[in-house]
């Protein structure tokens, strides 16, 4: 994972998808190895499948993308979350027109790098 102000660049694997209580969302869970990204996501937009190898884009400018190829969706940060023990992770969450995006990691710099909220932008597209 790369992380500077304002920006996070991280690959991964998407671990799970399951239906949310709320109807036509799932709940993607992506491994980025020192984080967990966990994504509400409208059925609509799921163009994605458990396994597959995912790069993911957070960022305060918008990223570059592919129309119908990649997921980009924009929000603001809700929440910055800091526990106190090593063994249990940060939550950085960001509200995502209502859906959430929640990253979990024990790496300070990941929750540090925005501020309340900052708009951001997500970008999430298929490892070539």
């Amino acid at each position: 994972m790369k992380v500077q102000d304002g920006l996070i660049e991280a690959e991964g694997t998407i671990k799970k998808i399951e239906r949310s209580i709320i109807p036509k969302v799932y709940i993607l869970t992506i491994d980025c190895g020192d984080a967990t990204i966990k994504l509400d996501l409208v059925k609509d937009l799921l163009i994605f499948d458990e396994g597959d190898k995912v790069n993911i884009v957070i960022s305060r400018e918008k990223p570059q993308f592919e129309e119908g190829k990649d997921l980009v969706i924009w929000g603001y940060v809700l929440s910055k979350k800091k526990t106190l023990s090593k063994e249990k992770p940060d939550k950085l969450l960001i509200s995502l027109w209502g859906y959430l995006l929640v990253i979990e990691t024990t790496r300070d710099d990941v929750i540090d790098s925005f501020d309340y909220l900052d708009k951001v932008y997500f970008k999430m597209s298929k490892e070539a």
